[in-house]
């Protein structure tokens, strides 16, 4: 939203109102945009089967932080292996490779309502299944800690396509956006209070009590989901000729799915741009080494800029909606990475703390925003026959570079340096989306 211009100078008293100087009309203006945005939020809460699903999401959000903690902390304690730990972010993305398209087949085909419902009761035995091993054994080998990852992870993978297919039937596509960026903000708030409460929780009562609260915020949800009123599908493929789950009839539905992709160039284009995208991912890994490097810090400041990304992100959820709806999607999608390609680089010479939390937290701002725009895009393109086959091929698709990217960027910058790693993924971001901007029309004009 940009703001109104000032008054010149030589303007008369009486041509500004009590809002700081602005003149009467741009005064108006901004009262009213700022009125609809207040509209938009009061019109999804009124709406019961958002609020609950919503509420459901941020409770999830804060147990998934205990349970991801509690697991980081005991592989590191029971190993001291960098190595291993670094291993939990390979296996957090193998689901996601491995079953996201299957997850949109079965969202297509059965009833989203109950594949939500039954993933999250099935998070919550797991999750209590391996306190109940803890308690017994006094201890979590990382071999049972990564296979409780790769479950819950597994979990996940079939529970997004579900959710972000039954959305715009929940919302509108016209709030879809707005909706969209509300559970991101939720879940970063969420998770910044939740990892807070988690160290606090492991050190004071012990990991099995860590635990035990995300398996309650796994019940929770559950409850939240089985009261909203969901639609029902309109025509499930359930209850059509395709309903056997034959390897046939799976390869026919992704083949579906992909032709549906193939036919839209918007989405087309998106699907490739995320997976190219990813291949600078390794900057996750590198940012420690980075901010020892450039900054002379430590653990301290490494957990000061992550909240600073977190603040980032909740501000993009914020802001999403109201910024498609004035701009477009495909403009907001494109800016929203070519400032987080910007701030990489920035961020790579940086050598004061305060600057690179600024720029951490306008990059996570820019990919936030993005990612939402990107997924609202996504959902509305297509009719919703074929919605979880899209979004989970394009899932799918967008993490599979990421665990070759985390390793070969690590390997990379032992040989010439994180900063340089930094800057040219930095660079390579802004390079990806100038030519996807340049050379694609349907992604200049594209809305939701």
């Amino acid at each position: 939203m940009s703001l109104p211009s000032p008054i010149r100078s030589g303007s008369s008293p009486k041509d500004s109102t009590k809002t700081g100087g602005l003149q009467g009309g741009e005064a108006l203006g901004l009262r009213a945009k700022l009125s609809v945005v207040g509209r938009d939020y009061s019109r999804l809460f009124s709406n019961s089967a958002f609020r609950l699903l919503w509420t459901g999401q941020t409770v999830s959000a804060f147990g998934d932080a205990f349970f991801n903690v509690t697991v980081a902390w005991i592989v590191w304690s029971e190993t001291r292996s960098t190595l291993q730990t670094a291993i939990i972010q390979a296996i957090w993305q193998l689901p996601d490779i491995l079953f996201a398209p299957l997850a949109g087949v079965m969202a297509d085909r059965w009833d989203r309502k109950r594949i939500m419902l039954i993933t999250n009761l099935l998070a919550a035995v797991a999750v209590g299944a391996v306190a109940i091993i803890m308690a017994s054994s006094g201890q979590l080998s990382p071999l049972v800690a990564y296979l409780a990852i790769f479950t819950l992870n597994s979990l996940t993978t079939f529970l997004n396509p579900a959710r972000a297919s039954i959305m715009p039937a929940v919302v509108g596509p016209a709030m879809l956006t707005t909706a969209s960026g509300m559970f991101s903000a939720a879940n970063q708030a969420a998770s910044l209070l939740g990892n807070a409460m988690a160290g606090f929780v492991i050190s004071v009562a012990g990991s099995i009590w860590a635990l035990v609260i995300d398996a309650l915020s796994f019940v929770f949800v559950s409850l939240s989901i089985a009261a909203a009123p969901l639609p029902k599908p309109v025509d499930p493929l359930s209850k059509s000729k395709h309903s056997s789950m034959s390897l046939s009839a799976f390869l026919r539905d992704m083949r579906d799915g992909w032709r549906t992709i193939s036919r839209h160039p918007v989405i087309h284009m998106l699907v490739w741009l995320a997976v190219l995208v990813n291949v600078s991912a390794f900057t996750g890994a590198l940012y420690p080494a980075l901010i020892q490097e450039r900054l002379g810090g430590g653990a301290a400041t490494y957990g000061v800029l992550m909240a600073g990304s977190v603040c980032g992100g909740m501000l993009g959820g914020m802001l999403a909606g109201p910024i498609e709806r004035r701009f477009g999607a495909g403009r907001v999608l494109a800016c929203g990475w070519a400032i987080a390609g910007i701030c990489t680089i920035a961020i790579a010479g940086s050598t004061w703390p305060l600057v690179t939390l600024t720029l951490e937290a306008l990059a996570s701002l820019g990919i936030t925003v993005s990612a939402i725009t990107n997924g609202a895009i996504l959902v509305t393109s297509v009719s919703d026959e074929y919605r979880g086959r899209v979004f989970g091929i394009c899932r799918a698709l967008s993490v599979i570079v990421i665990p070759v990217s985390a390793v070969g960027g690590g390997w990379l910058a032992e040989i010439i340096g994180v900063v340089p790693m930094y800057s040219i993924a930095g660079v390579y971001m802004l390079v990806l989306v100038v030519l996807a901007w340049g050379t694609n029309p349907h992604l200049r004009s594209a809305r939701v």
